[in-house]
């Protein structure tokens, strides 16, 4: 049994300052999306990045593999003696009573979180392009770094997800621009302020803003308070490009006394006065791997630009009318070349690639197609619904859903669950995971959900019960979706393969 503290305060502050180029630098809990990132960046700029963490997976192990930054396993203070570290960066997943953060502790070393160390050593001396919200932040990051990439700009950006148009998550470029996801989940067991609060927002999307992250937040409320805060630290020479047309995003400006001007942008076309605003939509099908969306957007600059995407749904549209906006806020600030034109943007929107675990088509046969979304928030998950059926209107559609996160696990949104799933035909809902740390009256009843929802829904005790009930029941021409922040066991990837090999 651990004697080590738990929920103390650190014995002494966080480091503001940086090492010298070639110092060692270890991260503990190095295999998270964000701190491999950051460590990847902190090797490209010269130093010399080791880690440590335990139950490590892919895709994060192969991309450390590759970039060669060797990983202590298990967690350690004999790790520490190893790799000698200048600076140890810590995981927000970690709290006090790990192994190897309490013998940094003891030892004095200097430490900090990723977001502090990227937004120091990276961000501060860029233009710094923010991207936030409860919904959209990897698609709407990763769009507008390959955009800039596209029309020459070589951006540096940290994604949160898997961008297909690059090799890596991460990248140190040569351009003016830092491109990073701006999370407003808490930065570390020591600075429980939101994460994006470090990034020293020049350009600051907010995209929308909805409860989340319940095992922090109480309410929206207190999430409205965060965005407030990074809203008033972009100078008066950035910009806060805001869907106006998202009620907490309106909510929240209404409050806002920002130094810095504020672009509107009309993502479903409501506001009347938006400097950006989105035309009707229209979708249809190319194929099953693809829905192709047509829009016409107005900007202030460009004049309307024609759009047309593979990127499915109004969320999507969004996301491409709020990278819009940026891009031409950036331009007309010196912050991009002025000879960029808007027939450059769009040809670099076509050849977008998306990001991993949006939609992906895993495979199809015998008229049944098979697909996975990280959709989880119930917003999400009705968007993602509503966005197929546009483009697939005949198709029988079923959803698996799986309740893994901290909020999801609560029953604080299992009206909006039996809402928002029961748009699909069919849905199935697998086991959510017991947190004893949730109060038994606000835990998820996945029960509950499939009875709201009536008698087109059910609940599985296990996710391989749930595979083995959908082997039994699809047929020729439907849809199948697995919605999860998780893996879902894997199961998504056995349905596809169950169907290519043919047997029923």
């Amino acid at each position: 049994m651990s004697t080590l503290p738990v929920g103390k305060a650190p014995p002494y502050p966080p480091t503001t300052s940086m090492p010298p180029k070639g110092s060692t630098i270890h991260f503990i809990g190095i295999a998270g999306t964000g701190m491999a990132a950051v460590a990847g960046l902190l090797q490209e700029a010269g130093y010399r990045v080791v880690g440590s963490d335990t139950g490590i997976y892919p895709p994060m192990s192969d991309m450390l593999a590759a970039l060669k930054i060797p990983v202590l396993t298990p967690y350690s203070a004999a790790n520490l003696d190893e790799t000698k570290p200048a600076l140890v960066v810590i995981a927000n997943a970690l709290s006090r009573g790990n192994v190897e953060l309490e013998a940094a502790l003891e030892r004095k070393l200097p430490y900090t979180s990723f977001p502090a160390v990227c937004g120091e050593a990276f961000i501060r001396d860029r233009i710094g392009v923010v991207v936030t919200g409860t919904h959209g932040k990897t698609t709407t990051t990763s769009l507008l770094c390959h955009i800039l990439h596209e029309i020459g700009e070589d951006p540096s950006f940290v994604v949160g997800g898997i961008p297909r148009n690059f090799p890596r998550s991460f990248r140190l470029g040569k351009g003016r621009s830092f491109v990073i996801e701006g999370d407003e989940y808490d930065t570390a067991f020591f600075d429980k302020g939101p994460k994006f609060l470090h990034y020293h927002p020049h350009h600051l999307i907010v995209n929308n803003i909805e409860f989340d992250h319940a095992d922090i937040y109480r309410n929206v409320e207190e999430i409205e308070a965060r965005f407030l805060e990074v809203c008033r630290l972009v100078p008066p020479q950035g910009r806060i490009i805001a869907n106006v047309d998202d009620p907490g995003v309106e909510r929240m400006l209404g409050k806002l006394k920002a130094q810095a001007p504020i672009i509107r942008v009309a993502t479903l076309g409501k506001s009347r006065n938006a400097a950006v605003r989105v035309g009707d939509l229209s979708a249809r099908a190319n194929g099953p791997a693809e829905q192709i969306w047509t829009t016409e957007i107005t900007t202030s600059h460009w004049g309307k630009l024609k759009i047309e995407t593979g990127l499915g749904g109004r969320h999507n549209i969004a996301n491409i009318a709020q990278v819009i906006a940026c891009l031409e806020s950036l331009q007309s600030l010196g912050h991009i070349a002025a000879s960029i034109t808007s027939a450059q943007v769009q040809a670099a929107l076509a050849s977008f690639r998306s990001v991993s675990r949006r939609l992906d088509h895993l495979g199809g046969t015998r008229g049944i197609d098979v697909y996975e979304d990280f959709a989880h928030h119930p917003t999400a998950v009705g968007l993602v619904i509503e966005g197929f059926r546009a483009a697939y209107p005949d198709r029988r559609l079923i959803v698996a859903f799986e309740p893994k996160n901290a909020t999801s696990r609560r029953n604080i949104f299992q009206a909006d669950y039996v809402r928002q799933l029961g748009l699909a035909d069919r849905v199935l809902i697998g086991p959510c995971p017991v947190d004893q740390r949730i109060p038994e009256d606000q835990r998820m009843s996945t029960a509950a959900i499939a009875s709201g929802i009536g008698r087109s829904a059910s609940a599985h005790a296990t996710n391989e019960e749930l595979l083995e009930t959908l082997m039994g029941e699809v047929k020729t021409g439907d849809a199948v979706i697995f919605m999860s922040s998780s893996s879902f066991s894997g199961i998504q990837h056995k349905l596809a393969k169950h169907l290519r090999d043919g047997v029923r």
